[in-house]
């Protein structure tokens, strides 16, 4: 705080943990600083306030998987942020950066002895978020980040990083099961019912499956995001998914244990 009032040195900012990069593209990759250390704020905030332990995230997608069923019907946002604050891992969405800033789309910190996720898509289909929840929880079960903070750039499909690959056939496995790419081959018309007709066929084979998570895995093998967002949108309109994980947030953390100054913070930040 010094810094800013002096008059004869320059603003001085908190220095971070020791931070991984994982990057779209990694030989243009900027880091975007002003939103990771904007994420980092939110995160700390959050980690004052929970008070559940963690409990280790097993690095078996299968145990994950049937661990998150003892409990609920079907693989989804709200069952797997459900595993996450049983397991003690905080998760906060959070995406009102400055404009024209490089934005991030996850990050996982380290935080009073917990991880904390936070996720910035400002695509908040309940489905597309769970993806992005899964993909940090994987980084997380499989050791990628065990102290520091860990940013997402952007969550790609064909990255040539080792363990964004392995994020991301954790966070499929988890959400589709075996029906990864089940569409492989087959025509699919453009018609948005064809397409919700198709998976729902496919789903009396796996009922845990989340029918919205299976359109997006159809774009994710084939590009056609497009034709994946209009069958969503029959199948389930909803844009919520943001409201949903700061509603968890709001139901979990103990706002006693917060000063009044990081609680009207927090509470700014959930408000929307």
């Amino acid at each position: 705080m010094q810094s800013l009032l002096s008059d004869d040195q320059p603003v001085q900012v908190k220095l971070l943990p020791d931070t991984k990069f994982k990057y779209h593209l990694q030989q243009q990759a900027d880091i975007p600083d002003t939103s990771h250390r904007l994420a980092s704020r939110v995160a700390e905030l959050v980690a004052y306030g929970v008070k559940t332990p963690f409990v280790t995230i097993s690095k078996d997608v299968n145990q994950v998987r049937s661990e998150i069923l003892q409990d609920h019907p079907q693989i989804n946002l709200e069952s797997i942020l459900n595993y996450c604050w049983k397991h003690g891992v905080a998760v906060v969405y959070f995406n009102d950066y400055p404009e024209n800033t490089r934005k991030i789309t996850g990050m996982i910190q380290w935080q009073c002895d917990r991880p904390v996720i936070v996720l910035s898509s400002k695509k908040t289909y309940p489905a597309w978020l769970a993806f992005h929840l899964a993909h940090e929880l994987a980084h997380l079960a499989l050791g990628h980040i065990k102290a520091g903070i860990l940013i997402d750039d952007e969550i790609d499909q064909n990255s040539d990083d080792g363990e964004e690959t392995a994020a991301n056939l954790f966070a499929v496995k988890l959400l589709v099961n075996d029906l990864d790419n089940c569409f492989d081959g087959q025509e699919v018309t453009s018609g948005k019912k064809h397409l919700k007709n198709k998976i729902n066929k496919r789903l009396q084979a796996d009922s845990t499956v989340d029918p919205c998570a299976l359109a997006f895995n159809y774009a994710w093998h084939t590009g056609n995001y497009k034709f994946a967002n209009k069958a969503v949108d029959e199948l389930n309109p909803a844009q919520n998914g943001h409201q949903i994980i700061n509603q968890f947030l709001e139901n979990h953390i103990d706002w006693e244990s917060l000063t009044d100054d990081n609680s009207d913070h927090l509470d700014k930040i959930l408000g929307d």
